[in-house]
């Protein structure tokens, strides 16, 4: 965590602007996400012998977490009844990858402040992969937007967590939002490049 800071620290500092109290209060809110993300998994494991971690329920709270934090007018599609489980190393990057796509839905889907919808779906396959999507109803990617190369430190997070993990991260913009997809292969070990 504090390594993260540090990177958003960074960030505002190499981007010389100045931040208003709206600036910060997002920020902040950003922050608050990040550090959720890591103790709603501790409580979790609190729980003892847990080998594998519901997604649904975990990824679930991560979002209402952030959504709720960030007091714009989204709300959050109820959860799938369907289970999805893995190991809690690779919960939490994939906790924080959810993260981070879901503030950046509150953030830029309704630029506008019109209401808006997101939903998780977490599904395992039947050849032992695991796909996460992050769907909002907004307005989609800029066109000049290149997910695999810009955006700040929640899009460098997404996409070096996703390496880590060994799974591809797609963004399928559309005119009625944009879709986060997070395809983990079966059974693979994290990795700590």
């Amino acid at each position: 965590m504090a390594g993260m800071l540090r990177l958003q620290a960074n960030e505002i500092a190499k981007s010389g602007r100045v931040l208003n109290a709206d600036d910060v209060q997002v920020l902040l809110a950003e922050v608050g996400g990040r550090i959720e993300t890591v103790g709603r998994l501790h409580r979790l494991l609190a729980q003892g012998g847990v080998c594998h971690l519901d997604m649904t329920e975990y990824l679930q709270d991560i979002a209402q977490a952030t959504v709720q934090s960030m007091g714009r007018n989204i709300a959050l599609a109820p959860a799938s009844s369907t289970s999805c489980q893995l190991r809690p190393q690779i919960a939490l990057s994939v906790g924080f990858v959810v993260g981070e796509a879901v503030t950046n839905a509150v953030k830029y889907a309704h630029p506008a402040g019109a209401p808006g919808v997101i939903a998780l779906d977490c599904q395992r396959l039947a050849d032992g992969s695991t796909i996460v999507r992050i769907c909002d109803d907004g307005v989609g990617l800029p066109q000049d937007f290149d997910p695999n190369s810009d955006g700040g430190l929640g899009m460098r997070m997404m996409r070096s967590l996703a390496k880590q993990l060994g799974a591809a991260l797609e963004f399928v913009s559309h005119a009625t939002g944009l879709t986060v997809v997070l395809r983990l292969p079966p059974n693979r070990p994290i990795s700590t490049v």
